[in-house]
């Protein structure tokens, strides 16, 4: 399989980067204080948790452990920051908080019980996707090194302190009492987002437990994996457009001095650009710059009928699976592969001949059945008329031609019964 292309999102992503810099120098004092405190503790981090352990061990796996407790640490900076000052003890800065700190916690959980048994073994090798990053970077004439292992942390360090922080802290400054109605359509979206990601990743790790004899593919088909090929990816996204969503009023009523004199209206338009690209680039991350594509590109070679699965199902939002589709692997009906077999001509097929065995069956199943109860020794013994009628069959006719098995050869001859 020939590594994709990248697709137009990629540079769009690159582009934005240096707009959300210039969102975040520009905004009132209160945004870029917070931005630039929150920033210098998630470097902190991921340097300790990420950079120094991918130095001495050459894998990049850490960074799984340093983002998600990067979203908790999000959560936790906030509370804090937040906290000094009691106009901002508000229900939607508890549940903004709250959320921050569940998505990370969930995930980084599950990275410290893959670290602790061995799962993630950085003695064995990386995670799929991230010798997919190597392969790439290879494939495009690049060379890949700790320099560029570095720089692929620290990109997912500025997306924690500079986009991602910006829905928990916009909610958690906005002093208005009630919530709106686009607030609670928010915080639910984040429910649903979240418990999908929950959902499909129990349904993963309920196949992972299942007997490999006992599994229908290769592959997770089951539960929400037969709908979509990465369920958790989409869970994970709905939760950040959530999050988004319920930043949007705030947002609206956010105000302060911007720099340079520029308006509070066209602030806003940088933060709702900000917003955006939160929906935006995690989707980017999530199909292809970590996620779908990244995995894929080895499990199409390690797992049979993974290019069908691919064929009939969607790859990041549930829908339907297509009910047929053919390739060269076989036949795919609902997400499972059937193998489909030839069907032989027969024309021109020559029978075998039978060996002895099978010849001494057939002459076995032509025997009457009143010469196979009598003969015990191998050889069948002609009985007389009265033996047959004692044992209830009926004798044949006289000159009757009955065809009696013996060991080495199969003989016909005639039994002559008294008259």
């Amino acid at each position: 399989m020939s590594v994709p292309p990248h697709s137009t999102i990629h540079y769009l992503v690159h582009l934005a980067g240096p707009i959300n810099g210039l969102v975040i120098f520009l905004a009132p004092p209160i945004l870029r204080s917070f931005a630039l405190q929150h920033g210098s503790v998630q470097l902190i981090w991921f340097i300790l948790a990420a950079c120094i352990p991918a130095f001495f061990t050459n894998v990049m796996y850490w960074v799984d452990f340093a983002w998600p407790w990067g979203l908790s640490i999000i959560g936790v900076f906030v509370w804090w920051w937040t906290g000094v000052d009691e106009e901002y003890d508000t229900l939607r800065r508890k549940l903004i908080c709250g959320c921050y700190l569940l998505h990370g916690a969930r995930m980084g959980f599950g990275a410290v019980v893959m670290i602790v048994s061995g799962t993630w073994n950085w003695r064995v090798k990386d995670l799929p996707r991230y010798q997919f990053q190597k392969i790439r970077v290879e494939t495009n004439g690049g060379s890949w090194n700790m320099l560029l292992m570095q720089k692929e942390i620290l990109m997912q360090c500025m997306a924690n302190s500079s986009i991602l922080f910006l829905p928990c802290f916009l909610c958690a400054i906005d002093t208005t009492a009630d919530l709106s109605p686009v607030e609670i359509a928010g915080y639910a979206t984040w429910v649903l987002g979240w418990s999908v990601e929950s959902i499909a990743d129990g349904h993963k790790l309920a196949w992972m437990a299942t007997p490999k004899a006992k599994r229908t593919a290769a592959f997770c088909n089951t539960g929400m994996w037969n709908y979509s090929r990465h369920p958790n990816y989409f869970g994970e996204w709905v939760a950040w457009n959530g999050l988004a969503l319920a930043a949007v009023m705030p947002m609206l009523r956010f105000g302060g001095e911007w720099g340079y004199g520029l308006s509070e209206d066209v602030g806003r338009v940088g933060l709702a650009f900000m917003l955006c690209f939160i929906s935006l680039s995690l989707y980017y991350c999530l199909s292809e710059w970590t996620g779908a594509v990244p995995a894929e590109y080895f499990s199409v070679q390690k797992r049979k009928g993974y290019d069908v699965y691919m064929q009939t199902t969607s790859m990041i939002i549930p829908w339907f699976v297509s009910d047929s589709a053919t390739s060269a692997s076989g036949i795919v009906k609902r997400g499972r592969t059937r193998s489909k077999a030839p069907q032989p001509s027969t024309k021109n097929v020559r029978t075998p001949s039978k060996g002895k065995k099978s010849q001494k069956k057939s002459q076995k199943a032509d025997t009457p059945a009143y010469i196979r109860t009598i003969s015990r020794s191998g050889r069948a013994a002609t009985p007389s008329r009265k033996k047959m009628e004692a044992l209830g069959f009926s004798p044949p006719p006289a000159s009757a031609k009955v065809a009696t098995p013996g060991r080495r050869s199969v003989r016909k001859r005639t039994v002559n019964t008294p008259a």
